[in-house]
Order: C-alpha cells, then sequence, then structure tokens
C-alpha cells in the first residue's frame, strides 16, 4: 500500500510540474525562424518580421524577447496573420501593443477569427476613428484589400478571415503586378492550388500547431479550418513559399507543449533576372 502511495504522489508530482511547465515556462520561450527569398521586383534587400495568433495579452517575459528580437531584426515590414486579440482584451490595451510594435516596423495586419467586429469592439473598428492613436503611415488593417510598399518594391494581399466567412477572393483574383507579392491571411485551407500559385510567399496562422506536440496529427479532425497539409513551419508549392506560424499565444487552453511561441523572419533579397 505504501508503494501506491508513493507512486501515485510521484505520477501527481509529475502531472503538476508538467503542467506548469506547459502554463508558465514554455509559454514564456520565443522560437525564431528564418527563410530567405529572392524575387527580380524587390527594390532593395528588405527584412519582414511575420507573427499571428498573440491571443493578447502573452507573458510579460515573452512581450521581453519580442520587443529585444525587433530591435535586433531591425524589420523593415512586421506582418500580423490575426487573432492579435481574443474575444476579452480590451481594445484599449490591444491598440497600445498595435502601436508599440508600429515602433519597429510597418505593421500590416489581418483579422483573424478572434477579432472581429462583434465580439465587443474590435481593433479594426477603433482605428476607423480620429481618436486613435495609431500612426496611419505604420499601420495598416488590411481586409480584402491590398496594400503596397513602393519603396521596397513589396505588395501585401490581405484576405480577410476566412474561418469566420469573412474572405473575399476577388482581392487576390487580379493578376499580381511586378512586385514581390505577399498573400497574409489568417487560415489557408479555403485556398485552391492555383490561388496559392499567384503569390511569392503566402503567410497564415491559426494552427498554434496544436499547442501540444502530440495533437498537431489530429488538428484538421479537431478543427476542419486548419489544412491538414499546412499545420506548422515552411512548404513550398510549386515557386510559392508557405509559412504558417504555431503563433506567439494560446487558444483554447493557455498552455504549450513541446510547440513553443513562434516568430518568422523572411529575408527578401534582389535577385537578378
Amino acid at each position: 500500500m505504501r508503494t501506491i502511495k508513493i507512486i501515485l504522489s510521484l505520477c501527481l508530482t509529475l502531472f503538476a510540474a508538467l503542467i506548469f511547465y506547459a502554463w508558465q515556462v514554455e509559454p514564456g520561450f520565443l522560437r525564431i525562424k528564418s527563410v530567405s527569398i529572392k524575387n527580380p521586383f524587390i527594390k532593395k534587400d528588405c527584412t519582414i518580421v511575420f507573427m499571428a495568433d498573440l491571443h493578447l495579452p502573452v507573458l510579460k517575459r515573452l512581450e521581453g524577447k519580442l520587443v529585444d528580437a525587433l530591435i535586433k531584426i531591425k524589420p523593415d515590414i512586421i506582418l500580423i496573420g490575426g487573432d492579435f486579440s481574443s474575444k476579452e482584451t480590451p481594445t484599449s490595451y490591444a491598440l497600445e501593443k498595435l502601436t508599440m510594435l508600429a515602433r519597429y516596423g510597418k505593421v500590416i495586419m489581418v483579422m483573424g477569427n478572434n477579432d472581429l467586429c462583434g465580439w465587443r469592439q474590435c481593433v479594426y473598428c477603433a482605428t476607423k476613428y480620429p481618436i486613435d492613436r495609431l500612426n496611419r503611415s505604420t499601420t495598416a488593417i488590411v481586409r480584402n484589400d491590398s496594400v503596397v510598399a513602393p519603396e521596397l518594391g513589396i505588395k501585401v494581399f490581405g484576405l480577410d478571415d476566412p474561418v469566420t466567412n469573412n474572405d473575399d477572393t476577388l482581392c487576390i483574383a487580379s493578376a499580381p503586378g511586378p512586385y514581390c507579392n505577399i498573400l497574409l491571411l489568417h487560415s489557408v485551407y479555403k485556398l485552391t492550388a492555383d490561388q496559392k500559385r499567384r503569390f511569392d510567399v503566402i503567410c497564415s496562422g491559426h494552427s498554434h500547431g496544436g499547442q501540444f506536440f502530440f495533437l498537431k496529427p489530429f488538428l484538421h479532425a479537431l478543427d476542419p479550418t486548419i489544412d491538414r497539409r499546412y499545420t506548422g513551419g515552411l512548404y513550398m508549392l510549386h515557386k510559392t513559399v508557405i509559412l504558417v506560424t504555431t503563433g506567439l499565444g494560446e487558444s483554447f487552453l493557455p498552455l504549450r507543449m513541446g510547440v513553443p511561441p513562434e516568430i518568422m523572419v523572411i529575408h527578401v533579397r534582389k535577385k537578378e533576372e
């Protein structure tokens, strides 16, 4: 009987330690993935940081690591692939953090299923009024539209959230122009192969990589709006680079195990024609 009690006590201690690690330790890590691409239409070499699924707030030490990384990387553009906030995030707090990020590079953002209109006030609505504190020259929230950085030779197409059926693919139907063409959206699950091939780079989030490493193979079964082919990482489709980040925050549970928070750094270099 005593042996059983000791084993049970050890199991409970181990379980508690794992929960604490997943709750307070791993969510404070920051993994940085880098990819380099070449494009003939780039005006000058540039650096893009891509992040998604912050589900604000994030742990303070993770926010500190993110700021330190942005200071070191010095990105020309910061792409945010939706779910910047969560349903409970006060709009004023989300605006404060968006303003903070805009200090380190031009922010281009699309909406995710957790930060659309209807969940109290949303960041998008708040930025439409004169009282907003965002500098519109350094921040763009793009909904089924595109924005060009002519000084870099980059065009970003922003598709509104496909998960909540706010996407309108007419915005990506026209032939891409003489730019490095980037598609930014929350989830790639609706895109056809032909639509994907229109772009040089596709940046997506939503999957969280499952948040637990053992859930990754079952993500599509758990959530049909996650494409089973793109659950997290770098993928190639012909000449298109598809980046699916596992995100910075947490969704269904405030836990991560084997899937640390991450950002992706895209180094775009000039390619001679």
